[in-house]
């Protein structure tokens, strides 16, 4: 009896050991699938990190990367002014092209749709190149009552801001087109003779056509309907016959045959005001221009951009004989000067005789 207890407590102990063992040995083969589970979803993890660091890294967003039970996705907070956005748990897959596309799981079986409205980083224009960006800007005389534009490079933005880029555009405009439409003017009446009409490219974002509009307004042109982003292209004189001024603009620079704001003339104080509106566009930021005698003298005059004559070109001028506004006369000297004022400058003549003169040949314009 006594034999058999012995016996059959050691079976015991030694069927406890082998238990025991069992249970070490699968504790420990289920540390070791565990871990190996957890470094492999880790290294997973790991990689979409570097994926999101990268594309976001390029466009200046931030994220806060949190372990969830969604495998280890990265979580984007996206704010907008006035709104507050729920997280939202997101795989991030980077696209050949540089896009980052947000999906609810890693199979990229659901896309997360995300408004314009709710962008962090969302600028205005949604492009870095500004409105009125022009390359290879040409403006030209067609005849009394067209101007032709041309274009390789037009940024074009509407009321809010918004713009649209397009390229290779050949638009002329008939001012005596009663409007508002496309190819004409803004307005129904017929513009006023001696003022600026603003030509302006116009597009239709719906039907994608892009023509042309003229307009008192440099600013706030009436467009046509469906017509909802312009850009000004630049400006010309309606003379007092109701025609366009023949004129050749080269981007921003507009030139003209010589007219004459003074001529056979004399200023009738050391800094006259000398009113060019019938020269230069309100919009104008230089103008260009020549001064001489317009008779046989040897004499100094000056031109400025302000009364106080802080910026101004001066000449000794000499006139071998009778000068003419239509060829001009001798000892002419150009000047450039910045419009401070608009549509205005001064000038000074060394004595009262009228044997002076102030010509202006084009302008710079504000586009």
């Amino acid at each position: 009896m006594k034999k058999t207890s012995v016996l059959a407590l050691a079976t015991v102990f030694l069927l406890a050991s082998v238990c025991f063992a069992g249970e070490r040995n699968m504790i420990r083969n289920f540390d070791k699938n565990g871990l190996k589970d957890l470094n492999n979803q880790l290294k997973k993890q790991e990689k979409l990190i570097k994926k999101l660091q990268k594309q976001l890294g390029q466009s200046g967003a931030s994220t806060t990367t949190v372990q969830s039970t969604e495998d280890f996705v990265s979580e984007t907070v996206l704010d907008s002014a006035g709104t507050v956005i729920n997280t939202v748990p997101a795989v991030g897959i980077a696209r050949e092209d540089g896009r980052l596309e947000l999906y609810s799981n890693e199979d990229e079986n659901d896309i997360i749709h995300i408004e314009p409205t709710s962008y962090v980083h969302e600028t205005q224009a949604k492009i870095a190149v500004p409105s009125s960006y022009f390359l290879d800007l040409r403006g030209m005389y067609v005849d009394s009552d067209d101007q032709r534009y041309t274009v390789d490079v037009a940024v074009l933005h509407d009321i809010d801001g918004n713009t649209i880029t397009l390229t290779n555009l050949d638009e002329t405009n008939n001012v005596g087109t009663a409007g508002p439409i496309a190819g004409g003017r803004d307005q129904s009446g017929a513009f006023s003779a001696s003022s600026w009409i603003h030509f302006f490219f116009i597009y239709n974002p719906v039907t994608g056509d892009v023509s042309s509009l003229s307009s008192a307004s440099p600013t706030a042109p009436t467009l046509p309907t469906g017509y909802t982003f312009f850009v000004r292209t630049g400006a010309v004189y309606f003379t007092a016959e109701s025609k366009l001024l023949q004129t050749y603009q080269m981007d921003n620079k507009v030139v003209y045959n010589t007219q004459w704001p003074k001529f056979a003339s004399h200023a009738g104080s050391v800094n006259e005001s000398v009113d060019i509106t019938a020269y230069i566009p309100a919009t104008a930021k230089l103008v260009h221009g020549t001064f001489v005698l317009s008779e046989s003298e040897t004499k100094y005059m000056y031109v400025a951009s302000d009364t106080a004559l802080k910026i101004r070109v001066v000449a000794l001028c000499h006139g071998a004989g009778t000068g003419s506004a239509v060829v001009g006369a001798t000892g002419s000297k150009d000047f450039t000067l910045p419009i401070l004022t608009a549509q205005t400058i001064w000038w000074g003549t060394e004595g009262a005789s009228d044997v002076y003169a102030l010509g202006i040949s084009g302008y710079t314009d504000d586009l």
